[in-house]
């Protein structure tokens, strides 16, 4: 049987599916350190967006993290402080956003860093 060149596999898409899990508990977890808070939600996205883009990881792969590490800062400060609920949803949201605008960059960055195909002689 021949498989597509480009279909993942189900190891890549576990560590993928891994990956993002971790990324995204703690980010929710570093939300809770007050002096990081708003360094990692403004540059936090940004930062990782291009280096995923960079790397080669799609807009939404890169943009997961950040909206399930604010649906878990949600979640968190729900059941702890019984509030907060709208700010941290439109956190997940645009923090996500901004991931996956700056992965978009970062792709753009590593197609305009590649060499351009030699033309056959």
């Amino acid at each position: 049987m021949c498989r597509p060149r480009h279909a993942p596999t189900v190891d890549r898409m576990s560590t993928r599916a891994i990956t993002v899990t971790l990324a995204a508990i703690a980010i929710g977890a570093l939300a809770w350190i007050d002096p990081l808070f708003i360094p990692l939600v403004t540059l936090g996205p940004l930062v990782s967006g291009v280096v995923a883009g960079v790397y080669g990881v799609d807009s939404r792969t890169a943009a997961l993290p950040w909206f399930a590490g604010g649906l878990l800062m949600l979640v968190s400060d729900l059941v702890i402080n019984g509030e907060d609920v709208v700010f941290h949803a439109a956190v997940a949201v645009v923090t996500a956003l901004i991931a996956a605008g700056a992965a978009a960059l970062g792709r753009r960055i590593r197609s305009a860093r590649s060499p351009a195909p030699s033309s056959a002689r």
